[in-house]
C-alpha cells in the first residue's frame, strides 16, 4: 500500500489519481463521500485558507444512511456495506481523507486503500460541516439545522489577526461564519496582487526616492493610480499622504509613462478599494456578532464556574464532589 507524505508541492506526488482525493465525512445518519482537490491541503500554510474555500473544489459523489454508525466502522472492522460504497468510489491509487486516526488505520489495515488524516484534513472536514446543507440536501437529520459551531483554527486565525481575541472554544453562528468569510475574500482580494505592487514599488523608490516599504497594498495600489491618473478625484487620498507628498505623486507622474502600465493599475485600484469598502461593512456586522459571541461564551464559563462551588444548604462549599469547610 502507498504510503502518504506531505513533503511534496505537488498534490499529485502526494496522493496520486492526479491530485484528486476522496474524502470520507460523516454525518449525522450516515457516511457521504466526496470528491476533493488535493492541491488545496498542499499549500503553504493550508489550514488557513481551506476553512474559507469550497468554490468548484468539493463535490458529492455519493452518500448513504445506515441504522447503526458504530456497527459500520469501528477501531476492528469496516461493514461490508461501507466497504462496498468505499470500493465503488476510491478508484486505485486515489487517497482517502478520513475524519479521525482510528479510521485512518481500520481503512488501511481492512481495505488496503491509501488514508490521510491531519490537522489540516480537519479544517476541510469543519468546513464540509458547515457547507452541509448545501452540498448534501439528502441528509435530512435536524441537526443539520444547528446554527452554533465549533471554531476551525484557521477562522480563528483569521479572527485574531483582525484583532477580534477569540478563544478557540467559543461557539460561532453561521451569520459569523459568513461574516469571516467574506474578511477573507476582500484579505485575499487584496493580497493576491502583493507580488506585482510590491515590483512597482520599486519604481516608486527608483525614480521618485519615495520609501513604501511601510505601506499596505492599499495606500500603494492609490498612490499607482495617482500617477497613472493625476486629474481624476480620489476617496481617501488626502487622508493617506501628506499634502507635500500628493504633490510629489502627481507631479512626477509623466516620468512613468513607460515604466508602469497604466489601466492594469486602474483596474486593481478598483478592485481593491472596492475590497476594502467591503471589508469594512462585514467587519461592522462581525464585530457585534463576536461580541455577543463573546458574552454568551464569558458567561457559560462562569455558570460552569458557579456550578463547580455551590454552596449546600449548611452553607459549606461544595467543590468537584467534595465539601469545604
Amino acid at each position: 500500500m502507498r504510503k502518504v507524505f506531505w513533503n511534496s508541492d505537488l498534490p499529485a506526488a502526494v496522493f496520486g489519481n492526479s491530485g484528486v482525493i476522496s474524502v470520507l465525512f460523516e454525518t449525522p445518519s450516515g457516511f457521504a463521500i466526496f470528491g476533493y482537490n488535493a492541491f488545496k491541503l498542499t499549500e503553504p500554510e493550508a489550514w488557513k485558507h481551506i476553512w474559507a474555500d469550497f468554490v468548484d473544489v468539493v463535490w458529492l459523489r455519493a452518500f448513504q444512511t445506515f441504522e447503526d454508525k458504530g456497527c459500520a466502522i469501528n477501531k476492528t472492522t469496516v461493514s461490508p456495506q461501507l466497504s462496498t460504497m468505499i470500493r465503488k468510489y476510491v478508484v486505485d491509487g486515489q487517497t482517502l481523507a478520513v475524519g479521525n486516526e482510528n479510521y485512518e488505520n481500520i481503512i488501511q489495515k481492512c481495505l488496503g486503500i491509501p488514508c490521510v488524516y491531519s490537522h489540516v484534513v480537519n479544517e476541510l472536514m469543519w468546513g464540509l460541516k458547515i457547507q452541509m446543507r448545501r452540498l448534501l440536501p439528502a441528509e435530512n437529520s435536524e441537526l443539520t439545522n444547528e446554527d452554533c459551531f465549533s471554531m476551525s483554527e484557521g477562522m480563528r486565525f483569521l479572527l485574531n489577526y483582525h484583532k477580534f481575541d477569540v478563544n478557540l472554544d467559543m461557539m460561532v453562528t453561521k451569520r459569523i461564519i459568513e461574516m469571516a468569510g467574506v474578511v477573507y475574500e476582500c484579505d485575499r482580494c487584496v493580497n493576491k496582487y502583493n507580488t506585482s505592487l510590491r515590483f512597482d514599488a520599486q519604481q516608486l523608490m527608483e525614480i521618485s526616492r519615495i520609501d513604501t516599504h511601510d505601506w499596505d497594498l492599499l495606500k500603494l495600489a492609490t498612490a499607482l493610480k495617482i500617477i497613472c491618473d493625476p486629474e481624476d478625484e480620489i476617496p481617501d487620498a488626502q487622508r493617506l499622504f501628506s499634502k507635500r507628498l500628493l504633490k510629489r505623486l502627481m507631479k512626477g507622474a509623466p516620468r512613468y509613462k513607460n515604466r508602469i502600465s497604466k489601466y492594469p493599475c486602474l483596474k486593481v485600484y478598483k478592485e481593491m478599494y472596492s475590497a476594502r469598502k467591503s471589508r469594512l461593512k462585514a467587519g461592522i456586522v462581525l464585530v457585534s456578532l463576536v461580541e455577543r459571541a463573546k458574552k454568551a461564551y464569558e458567561d457559560e464559563q462562569a455558570g460552569k464556574a458557579t456550578s463547580d462551588h455551590e454552596i449546600g444548604p449548611d452553607r459549606k462549599k461544595i467543590c468537584h464532589g467534595s465539601i469545604l469547610s
